[in-house]
């Protein structure tokens, strides 16, 4: 992760040179100094910085920064689903039964003497260098629906509203063969954030952007489980992360008469732990993406991501680690790489659509963790000019 840190910070220096190289120019002694020229020159940039292209907006799946005109809105829609299965330890496979907890394979566990759906003493204690829990996550399915809406409030400055509704899917495996589905959703943490183009010269923009999101998810959400019954649902279950989180984040981008491109840092802060008494691990994400326009309304694009995420820090009393490794809260944290092919539209001069699917080539978790499989992404947008 650090190597791909200093390969963007690499990308950026060297572009925010060449953007400053160009500004010089040296004129031809010998030519004629045409007085209207540099008017039909600044004229003819002009038109082509206006020109409307499918690919002015960054891939499906990145809210890359950008400014609006002065006074205008934007409403923005988006999707974006996961689709994991299957269990990593570290970079290697693990089998759902490699991970289940049996006797037989581990002799210091005893059969519990009481009731699984009271807990106590009797739940059986797994050894210090074993995976062995009564239930493991198969399959998952995270959902994410996004509206946002965006303000310009000058040439340079815009702020965005969001608000997510979160739906989770899983399929769990028990120790007693049985296979349960597990469920949980809701509105997630709303998200206030802003971004200001600090430098534009010719077709290169600079920009920051910084959001708080606020606890508006739930992180109490219940449902039935094998063996449990009506429990609380593992950390990445929960709607929301019960605390406030700060967004910065760093974005260049730039474009030429059929390709766009552009690089990005971001982060997720978290604050204090919440009233759970714990906190979700800080998530930091690296983006880079270029784009070609096919025809002026469809473009194609291709996206590198590497995201890395820490642990859980506390831990929440309700969730027994030793049921389920999503519970434990030393087994989230993790590191991925993920490549995303995608298309965009212009399908009026006001509304842009475009998708985005892909697949990781790189993933590093603590686990035993359920691995990512692939992964899409849909917006529409549509301008209120």
């Amino acid at each position: 992760m650090k190597y791909l840190t200093y390969i963007l910070i690499f990308l950026i220096i060297f572009s925010f040179h060449n953007i400053l190289s160009d500004e010089v120019e040296v004129p031809k002694p010998a030519e004629k100094v045409d007085p209207h020229a540099h008017h039909r020159k600044e004229s003819k940039k002009e038109e082509h910085q206006h020109e409307l292209r499918a690919d002015q907006i960054a891939p499906a799946g990145l809210m890359f920064p950008h400014v609006h005109k002065k006074g205008s809105w934007v409403l923005d829609f988006r999707y974006m689903g996961m689709q994991m299965s299957g269990l990593l330890n570290g970079s290697k496979s693990m089998g759902t039964y490699e991970a289940l907890w049996f006797p037989q394979f581990d002799p210091s566990v005893s059969m519990p003497t009481g009731s699984l759906l009271t807990g106590g003493p009797s739940i059986p204690q797994t050894s210090a260098n074993g995976y062995r829990y009564m239930s493991v996550p198969k399959s998952m399915l995270m959902e994410s629906y996004m509206t946002s809406a965006m303000y310009g409030i000058s040439e340079d400055t815009m702020i965005m509203f969001m608000v997510p509704v979160v739906k989770n899917q899983m399929m769990m495996e028990t120790s007693n063969f049985d296979s349960s589905a597990m469920k949980s959703g809701g509105v997630g943490d709303i998200s206030l954030s802003a971004a200001h183009r600090i430098l534009k010269r010719n077709d290169h923009e600079f920009f920051l952007n910084f959001g708080i999101s606020l606890p508006t998810g739930s992180i109490d959400e219940r449902d039935w489980m094998p063996m449990m019954g009506n429990q609380k649902v593992p950390y990445n279950m929960q709607p929301g992360t019960g605390t406030i989180n700060y967004l910065p984040g760093i974005g260049y981008s730039s474009k030429s008469d059929r390709f766009s491109w552009g690089l990005g840092a971001n982060a997720n802060l978290r604050s204090s732990k919440n009233q759970n008494q714990y906190r979700f691990g800080n998530i930091y994400e690296l983006n880079s993406w270029i784009a070609y326009s096919i025809i002026s309304w469809a473009s194609v694009s291709f996206r590198v991501q590497a995201v890395y995420w820490d642990n859980i820090k506390g831990q929440d009393g309700s969730l027994d680690p030793k049921m389920d490794p999503q519970n434990d809260p030393n087994r989230q944290g993790g590191n991925r790489a993920d490549a995303l092919v995608g298309m965009n539209f212009l399908l009026d001069e006001n509304i842009r659509f475009g998708f985005e699917a892909g697949k990781p080539f790189h993933q590093h978790l603590n686990g035993p963790q359920i691995a990512m499989q692939t992964m899409f992404n849909i917006f529409i947008r549509y301008d209120l000019n």
